[in-house]
């Protein structure tokens, strides 16, 4: 029982990963209302990596932007309209886009 739960638990979490893309961008590349939108709430903060994520067909945009030891993640659907925030840690933004 337990290893028929098992294999069926790991084949629904390798469908949903197999599911997403997820495609860093460069910031120059993201759409203009995100930008105005992170230079008008988010003052001072830097993009630090920017990723559009594709689950299934629906396009989302995942921003991680810092300032001093602040860093968040910013959710923004396919045409740039915000969704939300999450606070993360610095792991989210290391590392910037190197293109």
């Amino acid at each position: 029982m337990k290893k028929t739960l098992l294999i069926f638990f790991l084949g629904v979490l390798s469908s949903l990963i197999l599911a997403q893309t997820k495609t860093e961008l460069k910031t120059t590349e993201l759409q203009k209302p995100i930008s105005e939108y992170i230079a008008k709430n988010f003052n001072g903060y830097t993009i630090v990596k920017s990723f559009k994520v594709d689950a299934k067909g629906v396009i989302t945009f995942d921003i991680c932007i810092s300032k001093d030891k602040n860093h968040e993640k910013l959710f923004f659907d396919k045409d740039g309209k915000f969704l939300r925030k999450e606070s993360c840690t610095n792991e989210c933004c290391q590392d910037s886009l190197k293109k």
